[in-house]
């Protein structure tokens, strides 16, 4: 029988011969009934990262390549409960996994055996864990929640929320890389399984299982906002929300644990960042703020304690602009001084940092890369993804307090001197963040396969190389999407640099969501 169906995992006699494969290990059954030799079957990882000619991209992916190959469809997600789990979370004994050092060489793939077979499922955490989570970080930055997922994915039983959850972004990652459907819809039923199973676990001993809950909640709320970007549509934030409620109902003494501390770090980040987001409401401010202590020797920490501060200022300025009376110059002074004490903060900050963390500018700027995106033809490098995304998180954070100095600075009389310092520290500010994006991105501008090696980056040694930050597919677009964002709707930007800011939104979204967008 002709096999018309999806590429095969079938070994390459019975593909050969156009038939169906029982797949049969270690020698499927059609070979051996017909005297053939049976090959074996390729790895799954193969299979994921092989070029089709059936999925040949419509577009070029990068701005002086060919058009790339998209992947082939895979089987749903196996989500069989495991008899023998257990209710007892075993988070509490976990630590972040280590970080590469910041010299580190190229990442090497561990070698797996030709003969083992993974499920679909273990090869797209693997391809996540890998392409997201293990790339170097300077020991300046402090772990994130994601770093505790691979342990905690491995102790989580089958069928549990935990794992359905991170299988849910874990698919849809690939998916939003790879533009595979049918990884998008083991995505959507991993999700809507979370989201059942963590209900049934929100009615049972939440204290007992405090760490895996939360994660869970980070997960699904990290799964909401693909969900929004891919819908191009507000995040609801529903998950965050109940992240904030299961903090607040917890006692302070179960958040004392490396994992518990780490993800109330992460739900403090989103709340910053959501606060910084002119376009969404304010989240409800947790009963106890800020509610993670900061780690005074890491750099990444430091700043995220200074930003706090913005939530809080957002909320009165929002507040003050809001009612009838905004001739009230005592308040408008007192306004602008916090904000300026704040802008004092995050300029300190700056002047903390060790002379690696510096931006360098690109001194080797392909042709590729300024096509596909160089504003004002600029580039900075930094040491690795992650200190760029501090530097940008930095810059968008000034920036936010900035705009609350100038609209205070407008209401005021005789400031005109003010005004204008302020402008020009904004579009300062802001030129920084475009010169980072050929960093993230390089000459890529579409979806294309995770091992392509025809995307160009800048480099500030002179020449081009590989360098070790650029392994992670899945992160640099995530990373400048939120800064990128935030000057589409800034004002006091020059007009060209906001249509180009426009411009590389839309580019982040070619590259991880083309084919997956709702129009």
């Amino acid at each position: 029988m002709v096999y018309p169906g999806r590429p095969s995992t079938g070994c390459q006699t019975c593909r050969s011969r156009r038939i169906k494969c029982d797949e049969t290990r270690p020698h499927c059954n059609a070979c051996t009934r017909s005297g053939r030799v049976c090959p074996g079957y390729p790895h799954p990882l193969d299979v994921v990262l092989r070029p089709q000619k059936a999925f040949n991209r419509r577009s070029g992916n990068t701005a002086s390549a060919s058009t790339a190959q998209s992947l082939p469809k895979r089987d749903e997600v196996d989500a069989r409960p495991d008899p023998s789990s257990s209710s007892n979370s075993p988070s509490s004994e976990l630590s972040p996994q280590p970080f590469y050092p910041v010299t580190s060489g190229p990442i090497i793939s561990p070698q797996v055996p030709g003969g083992l077979y993974l499920p679909m499922e273990e090869t797209v955490t693997a391809l996540f864990f890998n392409s997201y989570i293990y790339t170097p970080r300077d020991p300046l930055i402090r772990a994130g929640s994601m770093e505790f997922l691979p342990q905690l994915y491995g102790a989580a039983p089958f069928g549990s929320a935990l794992r359905m959850s991170s299988l849910a972004v874990a698919y849809f990652g690939v998916a939003a890389w790879t533009r595979q459907e049918s990884l998008l819809r083991s995505a959507q039923q991993c999700f809507g399984k979370a989201l059942s199973l963590t209900r049934l676990a929100l009615q049972g001993n939440i204290e007992q299982n405090y760490d895996d809950i939360l994660m869970t909640l980070m997960l699904l709320y990290i799964y909401e906002e693909f969900i929004s970007i891919k819908e191009n549509k507000p995040s609801p934030k529903h998950h965050l929300r109940g992240a904030i409620a299961l903090i607040n109902t917890c006692r302070p003494e179960r958040r004392s644990s490396a994992l518990s501390d780490t993800l109330t770090n992460a739900i403090q980040g989103e709340i910053v960042f959501s606060a910084i987001d002119g376009s969404l409401p304010l989240l409800r401010t947790p009963e106890v703020w800020p509610f993670s202590p900061c780690i005074p020797e890491l750099a990444s920490s430091r700043l995220m304690t200074i930003s706090t501060a913005l939530v809080n200022l957002r909320e009165r300025w929002m507040k003050f602009s809001a009612c009838a009376d905004v001739t009230n110059l005592d308040e408008v002074e007192t306004l602008l001084s916090d904000a300026r004490n704040i802008d004092d903060q995050f300029i300190a900050w700056t002047q903390s940092l060790p002379k690696h963390w510096e931006p360098i500018r690109a001194t080797f700027l392909p042709q590729s890369v300024r096509e596909a995106g160089a504003y004002q033809g600029r580039c900075d490098c930094y040491v690795d993804l992650w200190v760029a995304e501090t530097w940008d998180n930095y810059r968008t954070f000034r920036l936010t307090v900035l705009n609350i100095i100038f609209r205070c600075l407008c209401l005021l009389p005789s400031r005109v001197e003010d005004l204008e310092s302020t402008i020009a520290t904004i579009r300062t500010l802001a030129t920084d963040i475009c010169a980072s994006v050929p960093f993230y991105l390089g000459s890529q501008t579409g979806s294309m396969q995770i091992t392509d090696e025809r995307v160009q980056y800048p480099s500030a040694t002179g020449e081009a190389k590989q360098s070790p930050q650029h392994m992670a597919p899945f992160v640099g677009g995530w990373f400048i999407r939120p800064s990128l964002e935030s000057l589409c709707s800034m004002e006091n930007l020059p007009e060209d640099m906001v249509d180009w800011a426009k411009g590389q939104v839309l580019r982040i979204h070619r590259i991880y969501t083309t084919g997956l967008i709702q129009h």
